[in-house]
């Protein structure tokens, strides 16, 4: 997401207005490309699919070895959304986490949605 010389300020922004405007299904398929995005860069293996049927967005697939499932309800969306631009995100790695995939590096998209300074 985003241009390497933007500030977490300017992505934060983006994002904001994004989870703002975008129907909850819509911003979810955008958060769930923007975890995929990031577990292919780590592992050239992975393989990471995303599916939205009616009512409900699914990000699936492998990564780091490990088989991952994780479904929202369109409802479960909009309250992540409401949350904060970048709550759904977190919640997406804290569940990665638990199934013992985590990024093995920062990157600008990831210190946004860690809310971490660069």
């Amino acid at each position: 997401m985003g241009g390497e010389g933007e500030t977490v300020a300017e992505r934060l922004s983006l994002r904001a207005c994004m989870a703002a405007h975008l129907p909850a299904a819509t911003f979810a398929v955008h958060v769930m490309r923007c975890v995929r995005t990031e577990l292919t860069r780590f592992d050239r293996q992975a393989v990471v699919h995303i599916d939205r049927g009616d009512g409900y967005v699914h990000l699936y697939g492998e990564a780091q070895g490990t088989m991952f499932s994780l479904v929202l309800t369109n409802d479960e969306a909009e309250e992540w959304k409401a949350e904060g631009p970048y709550a759904l995100d977190r919640y997406l790695w804290q569940e990665l986490e638990k199934k013992d995939i985590f990024p093995p590096q920062m990157t600008p998209y990831l210190r946004a949605v860690f809310s971490i300074e660069s």
